[in-house]
């Protein structure tokens, strides 16, 4: 099980989440509807292109990992398997390098497996499997890159961080996170570990914790211009 990658992800999770939404708000601007979007991703170039009738967005991209479903492993670019993709997965390399120096062995084992639960759809399987690699990737190489996630084969997704964007994704701001921080925190295994996560990530930004006279644990964020978020917590789950 990739207990911690998935635990190194989750730190990250909301930041990740909310990045992601921008950029794919960018693309929709850019490219219209998803059901349009055209993509064509060449590794040995390390290019993506993805076009419409509407528009084109390219950037460079990095293959940091690939999530199989048979068997249901996720493989590192740095594996030997991946080693026809010399300048695509060079990067991947700081993950073992940070898996060494932090004593992470989930980062410098070339695969790792992971559980493809009973009666779950295993694409969506994957796919979950694929974003906690794509959050996780931020405490290795912080916001410098975005994580996309691509088809790679049949059975298979591929983990890839982009740069050089040519459009420009707008940063995250407390009114883009408001409306949707409730369904984040529900999605989370634990809310204030990822919380903790997200100020980390926010320069000038602050969180604060207390029990409210309800029961519930409640949060107050605030940015750095002073402004807050507050409200009760979920409970933290298991994730299986």
């Amino acid at each position: 099980m990739h207990t911690r990658i998935r635990r190194m992800g989750q730190r990250n999770f909301i930041y990740a989440a909310l990045r992601d939404e921008l950029l794919r708000d960018v693309f929709v601007e850019t490219l219209g509807d998803f059901a349009s979007w055209r993509y064509q991703v060449d590794l040995a170039s390390q290019r993506i292109v993805l076009t419409s009738n509407s528009g084109e967005v390219t950037a460079k991209v990095h293959l940091l990992a690939t999530v199989a479903v048979k068997p249901p492993t996720l493989m590192w670019g740095y594996s030997d398997v991946l080693a026809r993709f010399p300048d695509a997965t060079r990067l991947a390399h700081k993950v073992y390098e940070y898996g060494l120096e932090h004593h992470e062995a989930e980062l410098t084992t070339p695969q790792v497996p992971y559980t493809l639960p009973d009666g779950e759809d295993p694409e969506a399987v994957i796919v979950d499997v694929a974003h906690d690699i794509g959050s996780a990737a931020m405490t290795i190489f912080g916001d410098n890159y975005y994580y996309y996630g691509s088809s790679f084969r049949v059975g298979s997704y591929a983990v890839l961080l982009l740069e050089n964007l040519s459009v420009v994704v707008p940063p995250i701001t407390l009114d883009y996170l408001q409306p949707r921080l409730g369904d984040f925190l529900l999605c989370v295994d634990d809310p204030v570990w990822s919380l903790e996560g997200l100020v980390e990530l926010m320069p000038g930004w602050s969180l604060e914790l207390e029990d409210g006279d309800d029961g519930l644990r409640h949060m107050c964020i605030t940015d750095d211009a002073g402004r807050t978020l507050s409200g009760p917590l979920p409970e933290p789950h298991s994730h299986i």
